[in-house]
């Protein structure tokens, strides 16, 4: 692992009203918030799924480097964690041990990926750092996404993290708290909804985001909130309309509207109980004008 990425972009001058992002990161050894990469797409090689996801952490640090500083705000790269031959558990495993690295230095990682593969390594981190130093605290999973992840395979693929971090929650007598917002009824088998049943899942369909029943939706994610105390939050960049997000592994027919996540996105990140953030399944082969990059690096810098 180790910082490929250089950080540059417009330079208007060094006061504090003209800093741009690529100006301010790495500039401290104790910062708020740490970028870390992770180049995979394995797990949507073997979802057969369109590869392509594990060259957008640098296309998302462009789009981020240009954007304004409003804020006093300190960040550090770590560079990227790269799946080689094929080893995903392997690369899963580097993450996790990453994120429970800066989790216990008092940083929030924010992840860029990468296929969805990223979920298990993001939660194995989290998973494990609350373990070792804050073993009553109660982890829940927000995932915006028009699919479960919740595939029963015979080897971790990006359609298998949420299922896999159930089971691991399960060898540790934890109860398995997932609330996925987006879903899509054309998105998801019936097994993977009979599965999220099994699993006391907790998910928020398309059509309701669509109807705009916000009252309804608020309750849902303030009632999930309030059984957790710590939170993993972790956006597929294909739960947005293709329009918006052109490149990624599986481009939604419908998909959720910006100013419709942003709404909700604050109201999670007003809690300041989420502890971890990623970002899945942006494929810049497919992009155009950098459109899906973009918007991962809107999200980015609207969380940071």
């Amino acid at each position: 692992m180790g910082q490929t990425f250089q950080w540059a972009g417009r330079y208007d001058g060094d006061s504090a009203n003209h800093l741009r992002i690529h100006q301010i990161i790495n500039q401290t050894d104790h910062p708020e918030f740490i970028l870390i990469g992770f180049c995979s797409d394995e797990g949507v090689k073997r979802n057969k799924g369109r590869i392509g996801a594990a060259s957008a952490p640098n296309e998302i640090r462009k789009q981020l480097a240009n954007l304004p500083v409003h804020q006093q705000m300190s960040i550090t790269d770590l560079g990227n964690i790269v799946c080689e031959n094929g080893e995903l558990e392997k690369a899963q495993k580097e993450l996790a041990e990453q994120i429970c690295t800066q989790l216990s230095k008092g940083i929030q990682p924010v992840i860029l990926g990468g296929g969805h593969e990223i979920a298990f390594g993001s939660f194995s981190g989290l998973f494990s750092y609350i373990r070792k130093f804050e073993p009553n605290k109660k982890i829940g999973i927000i995932n915006f996404d028009a699919h479960f992840d919740l595939r029963e395979e015979d080897q971790a693929t990006s359609g298998t993290p949420f299922l896999q971090a159930a089971k691991l929650s399960a060898q540790h007598d934890q109860i398995f708290h997932y609330l996925c917002i987006g879903v899509g009824k054309h998105a998801n088998t019936k097994i993977l909804f009979e599965t999220a049943d099994q699993l006391n899942v907790q998910y928020i369909l398309d059509q309701e985001i669509y109807n705009e029943n916000f009252s309804e939706i608020f309750f849902k994610i303030d009632s999930f909130l309030a059984q957790v105390d710590e939170v993993y939050l972790t956006i597929d960049i294909d739960a947005f309309p293709a329009y918006l997000a052109p490149g990624v592994s599986a481009p939604a027919v419908k998909g959720i509207d910006l100013n419709h996540f942003e709404r909700m996105f604050k109201r999670i990140k007003k809690t300041q109980k989420v502890r971890l953030l990623d970002i899945a399944e942006c494929n810049p082969i497919y992009d155009q004008d950098h459109i899906t990059a973009k918007l991962a690096a809107y999200i980015v810098y609207q969380y940071i």
